[in-house]
Order: C-alpha cells, then sequence, then structure tokens
C-alpha cells in the first residue's frame, strides 16, 4: 500500500486564477523514473453558498474549500475587504446578520458559527445535530433571534445572539428532512420544506401549522421563502406564491419561462425583488406579476438579493459572481470574486477526464480546466453550471453541467462552448457521461430534481445535435452510472431519486439497455436490500458495483449465471474503473483508491491519505496505455502508478 503525502510527491505547479486564460506553466519533469507527482491545484474557484447583506456591505461563505471562508465584499467600491477562513467545514449555505454579526450555520458538521466583521474573529458557538449535518437555511426576526434549518433531519433552531443559547424547536414536518427555507416575523417562523409545505411555527409556544396554500403539489420546489407586512412569500418554478399568514389569501404571482425563482427579498415599500435560477433574470413585482428588469449571470443559481439604502439592487450567483444594478439603469455590473486571489482557492472537484493527447479536464464550479501537463499549461473556462461529469469527442470534450441538465461541448484550445440544449424532463444532477464510439452516441445517466425519484436516459448524437431522453429505463429510480460491454448498456439505480421523497422501490436495480435497438432487454438486482447504487463497471463478463446505500458495499458479479463472486465493504463510495485487465474503484471518506479484481479474495488498498478532494465522488483517470492514472492529492492534479 502507498501512502502519497508531500515528501513523495513531485511539486510542479501551483496555478492563478485568472479564468479563460493560462493559468501558469510548469516545468519540465526530472529525468529517471516518473514518480506519483502533483501538478497543482486541480480547480480553482471562490463559489459561495451563504450570503448576506448588511447596509453596504456583503458577506458570503465559500463552499468547495476547506474550510471555507467569509468574503467580506464592499458593495459601493466594488471589492473584496475581507477574508477569514472558519475552523472547520464544506461550505456554508445558512448566512444571516443580526446585531451586525454574521451567523453561519455550516456543513458537514453542522456548526454555527458567530463571525464578528469588527474585530475580523469567527467563534464557533455550537453544533446542531450529528455529524453530516447540513444547516440549509438561516433568518433573523426582527427582535434578532436567528433561526437555523437544517437537513437530514429536518430540524429549526433558534439561537439567542446575546447569551448565545440554542435551542431545538423541533422536526419542521413530520418525515420531512429537509428545513430547506426560513423567514421569520415578530410572531412566527415560517419554515419551507421538502416535500413542499409551508410550516408556520409559533415563536412563543411552539406549535405548527401548515399553510401551504391547498392543491399545491408536493414536488412544486420551494426556492425561496420571505415575509412582510403580514404576508407571507414562496417562491417557486412558476413564481411566488403570496398568501396570508393564516395561509388565506392566496395570490399566484407567476413569472414568465423560469426555471426557478431562487432568491426573495421583501423591499422596504413592500415590494418584491427575485432571481431567476439558470435564467439569470433579476425579477420584481409589478401588480400580480414577476418582471424582468436586468440580466444577471445565465445558468448561474441565485444566492440572494438585496435592495440598498440607494436604491441599487444587489445579487449574487453561486458561482461567486456578484450583480450591481444602479437606479435608473437597465444593466448589470458584475464582478466575480474568482478574480481575488485571497477569496479563490483549490475546490473540491465535480469530474476529471484523461484525454488520449495526455490532457486532464477537471471539472469545477462553474468553470472546466484544462491541464496538458507535457507542455506546462493549464487554462480555466468558465462554463454555465457544474461539470459533473466529461467525456472526450473527436478534439473536444461532452460536458452534462448541474444544475441546468444542459449538455454542452467545450473546445480545450480555445474554451468555445456549444450547447446541445438541456435534458429537461424534471432531471437536474447528470451522473454519468459515457461516448459509444461504434454508434457515435454519447450517453448520459441522471438524476431528477428534489421531490421526484424517475431519473433519464439521455441518448445525444453530437454530429447532429439530436437528444433521445428516456425515462422508461428504471422507474421510479434515479440513474447514477452506465458501464459499456460492447453494444449494451449497464445502467445503475438509486431508489432515492432526487431525494425528498421517500422511495418506492426496496431494491436498486441495474437495467440493461440495447444501444442499437435502443430498448431494455433485462433489470436486476445484484444485492437485495441495497438501495443505491453509486457505480458500475463491467470486464470480462463481470459486474462491479459500488453502493452508496449502504456505503461502500461493493461485490463482483457474474453476469451469465447470475451469481455473487465476491464482495465486501470499501471506506465509501465513488466510482469503479476498468484498465488493462483489472478493475480498481475510488471511495470517499478518505478518498482511497483500491483494486478490487479480477481473482482478488477481497479489495486491496493501493493509495491512502490523499486528503479529501471530491465533492461528488472520487474517481481515477487511467492514462491510455500506461499503468498510470489521473487523480486528485490534497486537491491537486496528481499522476499516480498502479499495479504491474
Amino acid at each position: 500500500m502507498t501512502r502519497l503525502n508531500r515528501r513523495n510527491v513531485i511539486q510542479l505547479a501551483a496555478l492563478s486564477a485568472l479564468g479563460g486564460s493560462v493559468l501558469g506553466e510548469l516545468p519540465a519533469a526530472a529525468d529517471g523514473p516518473r514518480q506519483p507527482g502533483q501538478f497543482g491545484p486541480a480547480s480553482l474557484s471562490a463559489a459561495i453558498v451563504g450570503m448576506a447583506v448588511d447596509g453596504t456591505t456583503g458577506y458570503f461563505v465559500t463552499r468547495g474549500q476547506t474550510p471555507p471562508k467569509v468574503v467580506t465584499y464592499d458593495i459601493v467600491s466594488r471589492a473584496v475587504t475581507d477574508v477569514v477562513p472558519l475552523e472547520r467545514g464544506d461550505g456554508g449555505w445558512a448566512c444571516t446578520v443580526s446585531g451586525g454579526k454574521v451567523y453561519i450555520g455550516t456543513y458537514s458538521f453542522g456548526d454555527i458559527v458567530e463571525y464578528d466583521p469588527a474585530t475580523r474573529t469567527a467563534r464557533r458557538l455550537g453544533t446542531i445535530g450529528p455529524s453530516g449535518t447540513n444547516v440549509f437555511a438561516a433568518t433573523t426576526a426582527p427582535d434578532g433571534v436567528v433561526y437555523f434549518g437544517t437537513y437530514p433531519r429536518g430540524e429549526v433552531w433558534s439561537l439567542q445572539p446575546a447569551t448565545g443559547a440554542l435551542t431545538n424547536l423541533g422536526r419542521a414536518f413530520p418525515g420531512s428532512q429537509y428545513a430547506r427555507l426560513l423567514a421569520a416575523d415578530e410572531n412566527y417562523v415560517y419554515a419551507g420544506t421538502i416535500p413542499s409545505h409551508i410550516i408556520r411555527i409559533d415563536r412563543g409556544t411552539g406549535a405548527k401549522v401548515d399553510i401551504m396554500p391547498a392543491g399545491t403539489p408536493l414536488d412544486a420546489g420551494l426556492g425561496a421563502l420571505a415575509t412582510g407586512g403580514g404576508r407571507v412569500y414562496a417562491a417557486s418554478a412558476f413564481g411566488v406564491h403570496d398568501i396570508a399568514r393564516d395561509g388565506s389569501g392566496h395570490v399566484e404571482v407567476p413569472a414568465d419561462e423560469e426555471y426557478l425563482v431562487d432568491s426573495l427579498t421583501v423591499t422596504g415599500d413592500g415590494g418584491l425583488l427575485a432571481l431567476g435560477r439558470l435564467t439569470g433574470s433579476i425579477l420584481r413585482r409589478e401588480g400580480d406579476r414577476l418582471v424582468k428588469i436586468a440580466q444577471g449571470p445565465e445558468g448561474d443559481e441565485g444566492r440572494g438579493v438585496a435592495l440598498l439604502p440607494d436604491g441599487t439592487v444587489f445579487a449574487a450567483n453561486g458561482s461567486g459572481r456578484v450583480s450591481i444594478l444602479t437606479p435608473g439603469q437597465n444593466t448589470v455590473e458584475q464582478d466575480d470574486l474568482t478574480d481575488d486571489p485571497r477569496a479563490a482557492g483549490p475546490e473540491l472537484l465535480q469530474s476529471m477526464c484523461a484525454a488520449p493527447d495526455g490532457a486532464v479536464y477537471v471539472g469545477g464550479h462553474f468553470a472546466i480546466t484544462v491541464h496538458e501537463p507535457a507542455r506546462g499549461i493549464s487554462r480555466r473556462y468558465p462554463v454555465g453550471g457544474e461539470a459533473k461529469d466529461i467525456v472526450v469527442w473527436r478534439n473536444r470534450m461532452i460536458s452534462a453541467l448541474y444544475p441546468s441538465s444542459e449538455i454542452i461541448d467545450l473546445d480545450p484550445r480555445t474554451g468555445r462552448v456549444r450547447s446541445f440544449g438541456r435534458i429537461g424532463n424534471n432531471q437536474q444532477r447528470p451522473w454519468d457521461v459515457v461516448h459509444h464510439k461504434p454508434s457515435g452516441l454519447v450517453l448520459i445517466a441522471s438524476a431528477p430534481r428534489y421531490g421526484s425519484l424517475q431519473g433519464a436516459l439521455t441518448l445525444l448524437d453530437p454530429a447532429t445535435g439530436k437528444m433521445d431522453v428516456r425515462l422508461d429505463i428504471l422507474p421510479n429510480q434515479a440513474l447514477n452510472a452506465i458501464a459499456l460491454d460492447g453494444d449494451l448498456a449497464y445502467i445503475a439505480g438509486d431508489t432515492w431519486g432526487g431525494n425528498g421523497m421517500p422511495p418506492t422501490e426496496p431494491t436498486s436495480q441495474v437495467a440493461v439497455f440495447d444501444i442499437n435497438r435502443r430498448e431494455v432487454v433485462d433489470r436486476f438486482a445484484p444485492l437485495p436490500g441495497q438501495p443505491s447504487m453509486q457505480h458500475v463497471e463491467v470486464l470480462n463478463g463481470v459486474l462491479y458495483a459500488l453502493y452508496k446505500r449502504t456505503s461502500g458495499t461493493w461485490l463482483a458479479y457474474d453476469l451469465t449465471t447470475g451469481t455473487v463472486l465476491r464482495s465486501g465493504k470499501l471506506s465509501g463510495y465513488g466510482e469503479v474503473v476498468a484498465h488493462r485487465g483489472r478493475v480498481y474503484a475510488g471511495a470517499n471518506f478518505g478518498d482511497n483508491i483500491y483494486e478490487l479484481g479480477p481473482g482478488l479474495e477481497s479489495a486491496v488498498p493501493l493509495h491512502t491519505g490523499i486528503g479529501t478532494n471530491w465533492y461528488t465522488v472520487p474517481r481515477i483517470e487511467p492514462v491510455l496505455g500506461a499503468r498510470e492514472a489521473w487523480t486528485a492529492v490534497d486537491r491537486n492534479l496528481a499522476l499516480i502508478e498502479l499495479p504491474t
């Protein structure tokens, strides 16, 4: 077993954060045998999750950098003025201001942090929930009390800033794992859950009432919540529900051609400002409609929108881009936090692909980085989402993006992007992209939006741009992976779908899809009682499967006899890959790399102690014709040796 660390690597480069340009040059490797080496940060980002505004100052919490950072931004001068790291965590969706201090809820520890801009200190006040808790939402009541919402317990907590006392108000809605959205007024705190409910919680008694308008579908998808003037506003895919605090007087405020309204604020005059996810629209209520008043970054997720005292509209997006709309203007000024080296840093990775010409493509948050180690060059290209997977096609790459489900073709030499369009069909999270060379088709496995179960297989002909989206592969299951074996595609399922809805199937299955006939010819469950398969690979008639639930369970399954040949447990779940007659797997909770077979009695650890590197799942990308593979070590692009 090889333990990679800084003593036995060759440090070749550090990349700058200049998007769309050459990031850095790498000196030539030393003569002699190739050693496992690190090639500088695999991907740089200043992506954000949490946002709060106090006067003319914006506060952001980064995601993907570990630990996350609190970024202070002066809206008047259009500049980052301070960056302070937190103690631990991967990010913080929950961010609000009370009494001049910033209160943050993090993941994956569930910490509650008080950040004091005056002293530049971040103090952990406590932890709510077990390890793995995501504090998804925060809001401040008029009297300064702060509220937090969590996953997976779906709880609402209160914080008294004066004393630091944290109180659990219980699960927002029975059976829901998500207290995803929060708003508060003098008397109540309102929680938006998945499936879609709006729960009014009495701040004095704790009594809970569902005030969601009758007839609203449970999978409607709530994107934001706000309150003001005795009304509650719930943003969704169609626009905004405007209701009284007791749920009566429902008024629909539609927004034309929006995928989801995901940011919302009530202005001092009782008006509404909103952001449209993916469209980049900045919206304002005019009568009973939301009308676009300016264009922000397309393809992005909204993180928040605010109206400043002088009438300036300030908005932020998940990529780390901010938009400033001054009064009387209809075009925005934009700024990218990634351009500030204090805010940017090595991020958790989405995907990786090794090209035949020696280049390595790395998917990050709203950017793809093209590394050419042999030439000592790396370039960062902005794209409209998280590149969940990448595959080589001709002399370019094809990637599927979250959250838009858009499929793009990117030229790695120029960064020029061509869009094939969106998968649509309620799909949000692409997981696996493969190229079937005999037919020329690219196959994409995807999971649906939160609150839905049905995943899709997309068949794309890149030459013509024609897309065929199939929802009949595995009923009531997300699709997480595709293994090609000749003209058959083995497609792995996940009964949890997009999460938030109880599974209807007890066991995840594999669908066998005939690519030429374009039909499912078989379905089977390799291991009963396992609800979520993460990845599969096929080699010499044996299917290797790695499960997410129960995490780390793996098996080798004889496709001819239908029997399990080997099984065991890895540190977690990830991807499985076959290379030069051997099968390997990456697994999270250590980002360890294993050899699975063939012919092994148990999994053999190959590389451990390589840091936490992946936002999705760990993977290795073998080098064509060599017993080497690209991966990430301490968030650097790294070349590792495979057994001979």
